[in-house]
């Protein structure tokens, strides 16, 4: 378990039968894992925010694929998946005037889970998620 900073890599494009795999296929043949994600749809448009472990490459290998990808500082939060867990860290980034503008969540199943958040201040963010653990 632990807290990091990193980026993640958000690209928007239109909303069309197979674009996740469109997006994917280049990273697997890059040997690029995707380790956080999350992708939505707005009528015409389809949303995708990814954490990778190798961000540079990825983001090279979309913008050369004609994608237009934004990075933004994330703190990616690996904790355990308890009850109340989410709340506190959320109370404590409220309680220290951080704004939380995105947040999106995986589980292993095995008691463990990570957070990205993407907040106002992901120095404070950073601090503050790593001394609850």
């Amino acid at each position: 378990m632990g807290t990091r900073k990193t980026t993640d890599l958000s690209i928007t494009t239109t909303n069309e039968l197979g674009v996740l795999s469109k997006l994917t296929t280049p990273l697997t043949s890059s040997n690029i894992n995707v380790e956080s994600l999350v992708c939505w749809e707005e009528g015409k448009t389809a949303n995708f925010r990814l954490v990778t472990s190798d961000n540079g490459k990825a983001k090279e290998i979309w913008t050369k694929a004609g994608y237009t990808v934004n990075e933004t500082p994330v703190v990616l939060w690996n904790t355990t998946n308890t009850p109340g867990k989410l709340n506190t860290a959320t109370t404590a980034l409220a309680e220290s005037d951080i704004n939380t503008i995105c947040v999106y969540a995986s589980t292993t199943g095995a008691g463990e889970t990570t957070v990205a958040f993407y907040t106002n201040n992901p120095d404070r963010t950073y601090e503050i998620l790593n001394k609850i653990g």
